[in-house]
């Protein structure tokens, strides 16, 4: 594991003091390098260190941050202040980026809804975190699938009970908040198991373009869409295949505001950084608003009766191909919204505890 690959950027700045040092004849700095900030550096990374066991951040980072202070430590007598200044940045930043590895609990406030379905019955649930809302069960638009569909129905899930979707059937919540859903930070965690491969295998839409989605596309990856202000973009993780049907896969999307930034992880893994440079001018701000107020939804786009007033719409083609209604044909279990971005070690903690 490349720590968020940042341990290339140190290596590269001690790689380059060694060449510095061999071809130098007369390798000693002329006047002694001030080495006490460096020196505090390097002692709390051990420190950290001292703590870092497996149970507590990923083994493999564990053993490159070792190698990286060992390699560092012998060359300080060589260096001039600038290289120790200029090492001692890179290592803060290493140092910062281990500790974003840590299996940290994700606190409860920060859990705008979940959804675990351990109920595995009824056809009304209430969200857990900061906010109860009420989950209303609902089968397909009769308008499209007539009586060829039910309400989702209770199956074994990853933990305990999942939720099983087919044929438009979904879950709508109508009375939520939208000041906790138009935010300035976000991340989605959920785990699912596609039935087949289908381009809107929807997992949860806010006004579905006009805020954000999140479903898994025909290629079998994860595909978000958020929209800021007045900026909306598409971003998947360029990974086919990341989320196979009929395989539990656990997707975490997390969208910084601030920063402009959406990170993918699959199964506990990094899978793709979209930023400002990758989405020029992108997604900083908050999630932006929608006029025509719709739900909540898990496991569909939208509702039959905002889809019929796209100028571009047919509705009667969705009756002749019922396929062509966006909608998740599957099983979701453990969905949950946080009104943060999730560190990677949250993410992996989330992942591991579930798993």
């Amino acid at each position: 594991m490349k720590l968020l690959s940042k341990i290339a950027g140190v290596i590269a700045v001690v790689a380059l003091t060694f060449a510095v040092v061999a071809c130098n004849k007369n390798p000693k700095p002329s006047s002694k390098a001030d080495l006490t900030a460096i020196n505090a550096t390097i002692a709390k990374c051990e420190q950290v260190l001292a703590a870092a066991t497996p149970a507590l951040y990923p083994e493999d980072a564990i053993d490159e941050f070792k190698v990286i202070i060992a390699e560092i430590k012998p060359t300080l007598n060589d260096l001039t202040q600038t290289q120790v200044d200029a090492l001692n940045v890179q290592l803060l930043a290493q140092l910062a980026a281990f500790e974003s590895l840590k299996y940290e609990d994700i606190p409860a406030s920060a859990v705008t809804m979940s959804l675990s379905f351990d109920e595995g019955t009824g056809t009304s649930l209430k969200t857990k975190g900061s906010n109860t809302w009420t989950a209303t069960l609902c089968a397909g638009p009769s308008e499209i699938f007539g009586s060829d569909t039910a309400i989702p129905t209770f199956v074994t899930g990853k933990v305990g009970k999942a939720i099983h979707f087919e044929k438009g059937s979904h879950i709508e919540i109508a009375d939520y908040a939208a000041n906790k859903l138009e935010v300035g930070a976000m991340s989605i965690s959920v785990w699912v198991n596609p039935d087949k491969v289908f381009s809107g295998n929807y997992i949860v839409s806010y006004n579905y373009w006009n805020s954000f989605k999140l479903q898994v596309q025909d290629a079998s990856k994860p595909f978000f869409t958020l929209k800021a202000g007045e900026n909306c973009q598409d971003m998947d993780n360029e990974t086919d295949q990341s989320v196979p049907a009929k395989t539990w896969s656990h997707v975490v999307v997390t969208w910084d505001g601030a920063k402009g930034e959406v990170y993918f992880y699959v199964n506990g893994e990094v899978t793709k950084v979209w930023d400002p440079d990758s989405k020029a001018g992108t997604l900083k701000g908050n999630i932006a608003s929608y006029a025509n107020k719709l739900p909540l939804l898990i496991g569909a786009c939208t509702t039959y009766a905002e889809a019929c007033s796209w100028s571009w719409a047919d509705p009667s083609q969705w009756a002749k191909n019922p396929e062509s209604w966006d909608c998740f044909y599957g099983s979701i279990d453990e969905v949950a919204i946080y009104n943060t971005v999730l560190t990677p070690g949250q993410v992996k903690k989330l992942y591991n505890t579930q798993k």
